[in-house]
Parts: structure tokens; sequence; C-alpha cells
């Protein structure tokens, strides 16, 4: 997944900067926030999209249905090369990474955080602050909870990830710990 979402990067910078040049950032935003929806209400359209036995030719069709008349320009012709290049499975998750590249080309930025429980006010603000001094954007939470990390925080900013959770300590040292030889004992 990480690798389908740097190509993605690549093709949300490319849209991003026609869309900044235009002076249509939003509408384009806003284009893919819409076919992306129209994809989420039909499972079997992203299985469609995403499935191997589907010609290239046949996803081309269904996204220029999905699309519409009124559909952006940059939009399309976006989506149709990501089809014509075998990534129309991803086409739903473009929204998404364009949305961060829009943000952090603004000055912000989402952190992505999981905890083992919810954040209380004063964990939260100060994240924020911290976030924003190492990143030096403003930063905006969009908090879940992953009972599995039984403690700490795991961020995704971007394409990083901090990992300070509980799980990952702990896994860490149990590599440590299986690297120690063992000595041997004389009998």
């Amino acid at each position: 997944m990480a690798s389908s979402r740097l190509v993605l990067l690549r093709y949300a910078n490319a849209l991003h900067e026609l869309a900044s040049a235009a002076g249509q950032v939003d509408a384009v935003a806003s284009g893919l926030d819409t076919l992306t929806e129209k994809i989420g209400s039909d499972e079997q359209l992203g299985r469609q999209l995403a499935s191997p036995r589907l010609t290239r030719d046949r996803k081309r069709g269904v996204l220029v249905a999905l699309l519409g008349e009124g559909s952006h320009d940059l939009v399309r012709r976006t989506v149709l090369l990501l089809a014509d290049k075998g990534r129309a499975g991803s086409v739903a998750e473009l929204a998404e990474v364009y949305r961060d590249v829009a943000m952090e080309a603004a000055g912000k930025l989402t952190a992505r955080v999981q905890s083992a429980m919810p954040l209380d006010d004063e964990m939260r603000s100060r994240l924020v602050r911290e976030l924003e001094a190492l990143t030096a954007k403003t930063v905006t939470l969009e908090e879940t909870v992953a009972e599995d990390l039984m403690g700490g925080l795991r961020i995704v900013l971007g394409s990083r990830m901090i990992d300070g959770s509980l799980k990952r300590r702990l896994e860490k040292m149990r590599e440590r710990l299986m690297d120690v030889p063992l000595a041997a004992t004389a009998d």
C-alpha cells in the first residue's frame, strides 16, 4: 500500500501543480471527492476497477461513465491516465492523496494519529504544538483508536511514520534480545 501511495503522490503532485496554475485547486478536490463517493457507494465498482480480469478499456469506460459530462477536465484527464497506466484500482485513493498535497502546499498538514485510547485535550494540544514545531506547518489531527497498540502513539505525517507505540517498543526489545548471543555453560 505504501508503494501505491507513493505512486499516487506523483500523480497528485502533478495534478496539484496544474490545478494551482489554473486557480482550480478546490474545484479539482471537489471533483475527486465526488468521484470517490461514487466509487465508494458501490462495492462492485471498486472491485471492477481493481480486477485484473477487466481490460483497461473497460475500466476506462466505467470511469468515463462515473465522471459524467460535467467533470473537471484536469480530474478527467488524470483519472483516465491512471486507468491507461493500469492503476484504475487506485483512483478512489487519489482524492485523499491530492488533499494532503494541497494542504501541505498551503502550509497545513494532517497528522493521522493512532492511540490505544482516546486522547485528552491536554495531550491533543501538546501533540499539535510538538508536531507544528517539528514540521513548521499548521497541523490538524485525525485521530483513531487502535487498541492493539497497547499504549503510546503511531503518527503518520504524509509519507513519514513515527511509531512510538508500546507494541513497537516491545517488538524492538524482542529483536534485540534475539540478537544477544547466549553464553555457553560449563558442565
